[in-house]
């Protein structure tokens, strides 16, 4: 199995074990569960650095260009990204089917403790009736996911480049 695809499955089995557990332990409301992406970025970050070591084992014995990193790099962010969110789509409509009146529920409270007017916060509700709440939470997920492990990559290409430059035989 290539470093890429087994990397950016070892970050889907780490996030799917951290949010399911987050939910059956009962914490996706408590303080673990306000920013469960933190954990799927650090599993994220170390997924690339180890799958990008990998495939230098492989592929680059003598040293890596920036590109050489950068590519399984993004390989693996896109790959994880995508898997992630169809993980969070199955996660949304059949795992946790109470979060969306939990956001919304914390979301009201949030505009009510800001000092909202009735009339405002009744309109966002109505709002919230017709908008495609889980299609709109997947995709800013993907995108996000997609944005960091952009800038991971960057990163990872460039500690690659640094620790392991590329010999130059004469």
């Amino acid at each position: 199995m290539k470093p890429e695809t087994k990397y950016s499955l070892l970050i889907l089995g780490l996030s799917v074990i951290w949010k399911t557990g987050l939910l059956l332990s009962g914490q996706a409301e408590g303080l673990l569960g306000k920013y469960p992406l933190l954990p799927v970025l650090g599993f994220m970050l170390i997924g690339m650095y180890r799958g990008v070591e990998e495939r230098r084992k492989l592929s680059h014995p003598n040293g890596m260009g920036f590109l050489d990193a950068f590519k399984p790099a993004i390989s693996i962010a896109l790959l994880a990204s995508l898997i992630y969110t169809l993980f969070l789509y199955v996660y949304l409509n059949y795992l946790d089917v109470d979060f969306k009146a939990r956001f919304v529920a914390n979301r009201i409270e949030d505009l009510k403790t800001n000092g909202s007017n009735p009339a405002d916060i009744e309109a966002w509700i109505q709002s919230t009736q017709t908008f495609p709440f889980t299609t709109a939470w997947i995709l800013f997920t993907f995108i996000g996911l997609a944005l960091i492990g952009f800038v991971y990559a960057l990163v990872i290409g460039r500690l690659m480049l640094k620790k392991y430059p590329l010999s130059r035989k004469v």
